[in-house]
């Protein structure tokens, strides 16, 4: 592995953890919105356009590992169903990621429009779907021949 390949790994898990800890607090503040019946305020819009923008440099990461860096893609798709880990990464992994990315997306401008109704109830409901899609596509240490570790 070459010292660029590993540099935007590392960078990419930690990201990982940033995406996970204020997705996280977003969505908690969101239920808590919900369930107060809270008027949304431009401080939550900015929590979650910070989350938004996790995840952008996440998805930019993530196609610099699947388009340049990444020794997985770099043996094309011929050996697809091989190997699972090659299955993961090459199909499960980036098709789920890039689509969690779009649908936050989706959600964001889904919530700014709910203004007069409760933009609290889109929040939990838009962002925790994107988590739980954000949590079943991360190579978990404990997944059997292509997890990753827990930090690095």
């Amino acid at each position: 592995m070459d010292l660029a390949h590993i540099i935007v790994v590392d960078i990419h898990s930690i990201n990982r953890w940033l995406i996970l800890v204020w997705g996280g607090y977003v969505w908690l503040l969101s239920l808590r919105g919900w369930v107060r019946q809270e008027v949304w305020s431009p401080q939550m819009q900015r929590r979650s356009q910070i989350w938004i923008m996790l995840l952008d440099l996440q998805l930019v990461l993530g196609l610099l590992l699947y388009l340049i860096f990444s020794p997985i893609t770099a043996q094309g798709f011929e050996h697809l169903f091989d190997n699972p880990a090659n299955r993961f990464f090459l199909m499960e992994h980036s098709a789920l990621m890039i689509l969690a990315v779009l649908l936050a997306h989706g959600f964001s401008v889904w919530i700014k429009k709910g203004q007069n109704q409760s933009p609290w109830k889109r929040a939990v409901l838009g962002y925790g779907l994107v988590l739980l899609m954000i949590l079943v596509a991360i190579p978990w240490p404990f997944m059997p021949g292509y997890g990753r570790p827990w930090f690095f």
